[in-house]
């Protein structure tokens, strides 16, 4: 399931309606989806549940705004997305929390893409998010953010250029002599 799957015609007008059982179905299918969006946006997994509980208030409060079923799940990523923009910014003086395991460190590449994507600020993180993973254009994200398309573009250039960097420092000497 993805946050791209519509809901149909008699789903949104029982939306409409404030039908619980509806809710309660609409919430079980997005939230997992909606949950992980949130995290690889904030970060964290405890602020990641608030913006996916808020994003939902939010839109079984203004369902009404909604015409189209087939948009719901594009509708319910702008409102989460929204909902972690304003949670960055009520917080922007606290560092992004990386979970460490306590494990030796683990060289494999994906992880140590994980690692340094955890480490960007939060707004680096969500732009790269936003643009890469869920295919966003410039435009939509500098919408969302209140900024211009050119904040967009350069900020997904210096984040990449962030990750390309802790990527490179992040080789240990073992790691390089097994590739030289």
């Amino acid at each position: 399931m993805s946050l791209s799957q519509p809901i149909d015609d008699l789903a949104l007008a029982a939306l409409k309606r404030r039908c619980r059982r509806t809710q309660e179905r609409v919430y079980r299918q997005y939230s997992q989806p909606a949950w992980m969006l949130a995290v690889k946006l904030s970060g964290c997994e405890a602020r990641a549940w608030d913006a996916v509980q808020s994003a939902f208030v939010l839109a079984f409060e203004r369902i009404g705004q909604l015409r189209q079923a087939e948009q719901f799940g594009f509708w319910l990523r702008r409102i989460l997305v929204n909902q972690v923009m304003d949670q960055h910014r009520r917080q922007a003086t606290e560092q992004p929390e990386i979970e460490e395991s306590g494990a030796a460190r683990d060289h494999d590449s994906a992880l140590d893409l994980e690692r340094a994507f955890a480490k960007l600020e939060a707004l680096d993180r969500q732009v790269v998010w936003l643009h890469d993973a869920e295919g966003m254009k410039h435009a939509e994200i500098a919408e969302l953010a209140g900024q211009t398309v050119s904040w967009s573009k350069s900020r997904l250039a210096r984040a990449r250029e962030k990750l390309r960097n802790q990527l490179t420092a992040g080789e240990s000497p073992a790691r390089s002599m097994e590739h030289g």
